[in-house]
């Protein structure tokens, strides 16, 4: 008795040693980052304890820096999720040809993961103000594209952040896509239901949470974007990274307890967000076993 006992706590303990370079990696690189971060935010550099750094975020240039980021980061996420949700179903519907399949499923796996400053160099080659677009246009119309548009403003960000929100939001939805199983569909049909009644009542209340959580994850990825908008805008743009950068590593201003102040408010919006969206992503679960 006594040894069957001992191999079964064996067996129970095995998984959660297979588990624990997991957890030691999330606790270094993930917990202690935030409590160091959190910490920092409610003292000065003499080690006294104050909220003044948390309470300077109600104004208004920090408001406003909230704002902007929360504007940007709403309208990539729409146009991206609608956009990136017509990629998904054309790549889980698509089998032929299935060489262009296989390359716009590996081009959007790799792009979903693009940014900083790689990605910002490149669009500066292709639409800044000798770009190769930009110099095409001029030169083919005499339109100088630069004068009405660019990079730096919100509509040059909106377009810059699509370039991965579009395949980030495919890469998500795909697997929910994949696993709406035929059968479901027969059924429907079988009962006098036609193909936009399929999609009403059956495909997208299963798919609806996979899709919120997969918007909520794009909201998160745009508001803590930091290098591809510190190299197109710099200074210009007035979002919670890029003053997050300014007080943490700047020449001029630096104040750790107030950038941390800043992280704290970023990471607050952020958990909101990643919470949201395991709960949704546990409903979704229950529809796919």
């Amino acid at each position: 008795m006594t040894e069957t006992r001992h191999a079964r706590r064996r067996s129970e303990l095995l998984p959660a040693l297979g588990a624990a370079p997991y957890f030691v990696f999330v606790g270094v690189f993930l917990l202690l980052p935030i409590a160091v971060n959190l910490l920092t935010s409610v003292r000065t550099p003499d080690g006294v304890f104050t909220l003044e750094p948390l309470l300077r975020l109600g104004e208004e240039q920090y408001r406003s820096a909230f704002w902007n980021s929360t504007q940007l980061s709403v309208v990539t996420t729409v146009i991206g999720g609608a956009l990136g949700l017509l990629l998904a179903w054309a790549l889980a519907t698509t089998q032929r040809p299935a060489w262009l399949r296989d390359g716009v499923l590996s081009f959007t796996t790799v792009a979903s993961q693009s940014g900083g400053i790689p990605l910002a160099f490149a669009f500066v080659a292709l639409l800044g103000t000798q770009g190769l677009l930009t110099t095409a246009i001029a030169e083919l119309t005499g339109w100088n594209l630069a004068e009405t548009f660019r990079l730096s403003s919100f509509t040059g960000l909106t377009v810059v952040y699509l370039y991965f929100q579009i395949p980030l939001m495919a890469v998500l939805m795909l697997p929910a896509l994949s696993g709406l199983r035929t059968e479901w569909q027969e059924a429907a049909a079988s009962l006098g239901a036609g193909r936009a009644r399929y999609l009403k009542d059956i495909a997208l209340p299963i798919l609806t949470p996979a899709t919120a959580g997969a918007l909520l994850l794009l909201f998160a990825n745009a508001f803590s974007a930091y290098a591809t908008a510190y190299a197109l805008a710099g200074g210009g743009a007035n979002l919670v990274p890029i003053l997050v950068g300014f007080f943490v590593s700047g020449n001029v201003m630096m104040d750790y307890s107030f950038g941390a102040a800043l992280s704290t408010g970023m990471i607050a919006v952020i958990t909101v967000a990643m919470v949201l969206r395991w709960l949704l992503t546990r409903r979704t679960t229950r529809w796919m076993q």
